[in-house]
């Protein structure tokens, strides 16, 4: 589409207030799904991060805006690699042999093939193949619940589409909208030129897809049509096929350079990795770009590609281009992270410097790299690196967000979540209704009038029985008391919550049973576990009561109460006297809360992406 074109229908949506029709039109088109209770809200969430950093509120970020996007790079070929070799671990392997790092032929790389796959580091979900449907559906409702539109496919090598991966993540995704998962829509990549690969690729994908109309509802549109980032002139439209095929879709040609620069960039391509200050691409409303990038890590140096481990002045994760530093409020104390700051590469620097642009330069779409890489080959000689890793060699020289169970845990994840609240505001937060007295004896029909209630995802974690990389394979079967809403409510001496789960719930007696997580000081400056100043039945429940422990620093905790509570079918009440919280009777009544059934790992706040069933999920909390 023109500028002048893109003009014109900016005014007449100025003029006209017809935004709803001309968006979908203009821009893209989004699911908003409910289960059969009722809207889950992750934008409404409240997090802070192991970092200490908060996620943006409805205050400092105002409405959501309808008419900005997000993108998120997405791998789909593990598979293709993990049935066939072990999962090597640079990071480890460094660490033991040091002086490895140079030598294709030391010992520490058990003679192993050029252009085998290590990764990085480990996956918190483990050395996964991605047909494994429990880490698809992990993967839905993170980056559901970070706010990503659209995650699209890696498919620029060869002719590959990864058929394997995309069939099970259709499938996957498919099933999570029906349990309330706000899933992204899915796009593809294909090959950096006109040639007869992406061809190729373009009649695999419109063959197998979309002349079917298969999973329409997830297809990602841009301008009317799906979105699909290629270069069309590699069809002959004298071909009746390929030229049906150039029509149904609306192309942009992915460039393949980082080094554009800060200048527009008119005719209509898309980035999906560029040097800070990043090029715009295409011309949006009011003359803003339409599209930027803003990746985690650049295999780069000096205006030239290089690979991760080329040493020098690569731009790892901690890298930023001049005298670059953000802060953050961490309680009452102001934090600012820099080059010098320690272990800088957890702080995001790059990232951050990165969106930080992107947001001034405020275009329709922002494409994020990436979600879940993972791995590069590893080259005897790659532009001029011997031992070479072209695209992720180890903490700092990565550019994953997908959280790792090494050191990197899941601080992009939250930083991820932050700015893209930063870029497209977020939801109003639900309106408590007054205070109300609770007989958790009583009917269940007195909670009627208690309007604020909060939905979570059913079937969040499915049974788990996998293979991974050669050698591994994954169970789990924890998930036992499924969490479907709660609704919350006070007087003066209690606070009670009614708590909904899918199935009748299990008995008392079973371990790490239908725990409430109580943040009662936003500051973090009372002793807690994660934020969480409180726990109810962090220890053993008797038949009615549940003890309320307050954290000592840490998942240690001494009891300051009991709660009252009881079961019938699905539904559970729970009675909490104020006092056991620290909540005086005359007190206003503001805390952030969770729910979570049979933890595996006391103490382990990211046990919460894994096992039995959080509401909400990691280290997600409502808002009371």
């Amino acid at each position: 589409m023109s500028a002048f074109f893109r003009a014109v229908l900016s005014v007449l949506t100025a003029i006209f207030m017809l935004p709803s029709m001309l968006n979908i039109y203009l821009f893209g088109t989004k699911n908003i799904n409910e289960n059969s209770y009722g809207e889950v809200r992750p934008d409404t969430w409240v997090a802070v991060d192991g970092l200490g950093r908060s996620l943006p509120t409805y205050t400092e970020v105002g409405e959501t805006d309808k008419e900005k996007f997000v993108g998120l790079f997405y791998w789909t070929w593990h598979y293709n690699f993990a049935s066939s070799n072990e999962a090597d671990n640079v990071t480890e392997i460094l660490r033991q042999y040091p002086e490895a790092v140079r030598d294709f032929s030391h010992p520490a790389w058990e003679n192993t093939y050029s252009g085998k796959p290590y990764h990085w580091n480990e996956p918190l979900l483990g050395y996964y193949q991605n047909l494994d449907e429990y880490v698809v559906r992990k993967h839905a409702e993170l980056i559901a619940d970070a706010g990503v539109d659209v995650i699209i496919f890696d498919c620029t090598n060869g002719s590959y589409t990864w058929q394997p991966a995309y069939e099970v993540l259709f499938r996957v995704f498919d099933e999570a909208i029906k349990e309330g998962v706000n899933v992204p829509q899915v796009a593809f990549m294909l090959p950096f030129a006109s040639s007869e690969d992406a061809a190729t690729s373009l009649r695999d994908l419109y063959n197998n897809i979309y002349s079917q109309g298969r999973y329409k509802h997830l297809w990602f549109m841009w301008e009317g049509k799906p979105l699909i980032m290629a270069h069309s002139q590699a069809l002959d439209e004298s071909d009746p096929l390929e030229k049906e095929i150039s029509e149904f879709f609306t192309f942009r040609e992915n460039e393949p350079s980082y080094f554009n620069g800060n200048r527009s960039i008119s005719k209509e391509s898309w980035g999906w990795c560029s040097d800070y200050p990043q090029a715009k691409y295409g011309t949006s409303l009011f003359g803003k770009p339409e599209q930027m990038c803003v990746s985690v890590a650049q295999n780069a140096a000096d205006g030239q590609l290089v690979a991760m481990n080329n040493g020098g002045n690569v731009q790892g994760r901690s890298f930023t281009k001049g005298d670059y530093s953000y802060s953050y409020q961490k309680g009452s104390e102001t934090v600012t992270v820099d080059g010098s700051t320690e272990n800088a590469m957890l702080y995001g620097l790059n990232f951050q410097q990165q969106w930080d642009y992107a947001i001034e330069c405020d275009p329709d779409f922002i494409f994020v790299t990436g979600w879940n890489e993972w791995i590069a080959g590893r080259h005897d000689t790659w532009q001029g690196t011997e031992n070479a890793f072209p695209d992720q060699f180890c903490d700092e020289y990565s550019r994953d967000i997908e959280p790792s169970a090494g050191i990197m845990q899941d601080h992009y994840y939250y930083q991820l979540c932050a700015n893209i609240r930063r870029f497209k505001g977020i939801g109003e937060p639900m309106k408590t209704s007054g205070g109300q007295t609770i007989d958790i004896n009583g009917a269940d029909s007195q909670w009627n009038s208690v309007l604020n209630e909060y939905f979570h995802y059913t079937g969040s974690t499915r049974n788990r029985d996998a293979d991974g990389w050669v050698g591994l394979h994954y169970t789990n079967s924890t998930m036992r008391n499924d969490f479907r809403s709660v609704k919350v409510t006070y007087d003066n001496d209690n606070v009670y919550f009614r708590i909904e789960t899918v199935n009748d719930i299990s008995p008392y007696t079973d371990t790490a049973w239908m725990r409430i997580l109580i943040d009662t000081d936003s500051t973090g400056a009372s002793a807690n576990w994660e934020g969480f100043e409180y726990v109810i039945n962090s220890g053993l429940a008797s038949a009615s009561g549940m003890s309320v422990g307050r954290s000592t620093g840490g998942w240690a905790f001494e009891e300051t109460g009991t709660a009252a509570y009881t079961v019938s079918g699905n539904v559970m009440q729970v009675s909490v006297p104020r006092s056991a919280l620290g909540l005086s009777a005359g007190d206003e009544v503001h805390f952030n809360f969770k729910l979570s059934d049979n933890m595996q790992t006391d103490g382990d706040i990211m046990d919460f992406y894994q096992n039995g069933d959080v509401a909400p999920g990691g280290r997600f909390m409502f808002a009371f």
